[in-house]
């Protein structure tokens, strides 16, 4: 059980800060949240100084520069419970498009002197540090992240529902976009998001990520019978880290297979 007034950090790394403006969206409930905990470090909101321990600390963003690595492995040393918060922490994020470029010549168009300037493959938190619990999605719903600080306040651990956004794009009586012809994800992506997207009639983009063992093969037919090319695909799982997480996926899958005597 957490201490009645738990300290919390939430702290970006390298980002565009959408995750935690998505926070400060919460208006009034974000004010209930603060009632009942300390702020050790959130420098949106409060300029305190860093604490030396946090019960919960939310970080966002990514794995840019050694500087980032040094602070992520920081933090949790002094965090009892460490979450990642949004796509980029969780898998990638937008950032990773350049692991499928060449980021040697990016990098020379980007900056005159590139000297100084850490050049890393973006990965996700969880390959640095251990990263206890995950809220996904770009940027984070922000009534889920509402929902596990409640929960974490009580003392559970929370848990985010292993279903597809097209169960909440049904529930919500919205079209079907694949069956319409357009290239969406949502049959292979973790739900939480109240299918925000669809709502607006955007395809999903998977920013939330893999449910388990993703039907990749089964949408490829959907897609490929509606005339949407493999190479459609391709791009579409660079957008936020999925083509990493597949290539793990089907890494791990082949790992699992029991080997012939």
């Amino acid at each position: 059980m957490i201490n009645k007034k738990p300290k919390i950090a939430i702290v970006s790394l390298t980002s565009c800060n959408g995750c935690i403006v998505e926070i400060v969206n919460l208006g009034n409930k974000l004010l209930d949240i603060l009632k009942f905990v300390d702020i050790g470090d959130f420098p949106l909101v409060e300029a305190n100084k860093a604490a030396d321990f946090y019960d919960i600390a939310f970080v966002e963003g990514s794995v840019v520069t050694q500087e980032n690595i040094e602070e992520l492995k920081k933090l949790r040393e002094k965090t009892k419970f460490l979450v990642a918060l949004g796509t980029c922490a969780a898998i990638g994020g937008i950032p990773e498009i350049k692991n499928y470029r060449d980021k040697n010549k990016l990098i020379k168009d980007v900056y005159r002197s590139t000297e100084k300037i850490d050049n890393l493959d973006i990965r996700p938190l969880n390959e640095y540090v251990k990263i206890d619990f995950t809220i996904p999605g770009c940027p984070p719903n922000k009534n889920e992240f509402y929902r596990v600080v409640a929960e974490l306040l009580n003392g559970k651990i929370p848990k985010i529902p292993i279903r597809p956004v097209c169960y909440e794009c049904q529930m919500r009586e919205y079209k079907c976009l694949l069956q319409a012809g357009k290239l969406c994800l949502g049959p292979l992506t973790l739900g939480g998001c109240e299918a925000i997207c669809l709502r607006e009639n955007i395809p999903c983009g998977g920013c939330r990520g893999f449910l388990p063992n993703p039907k990749i093969e089964k949408l490829k037919k959907i897609i490929n019978e509606q005339g949407i090319t493999d190479q459609d695909l391709d791009q579409l799982l660079e957008k936020f880290g999925l083509k990493d997480e597949l290539q793990k996926i089907k890494s791990f899958a082949q790992n699992d297979k029991p080997k012939a005597r």
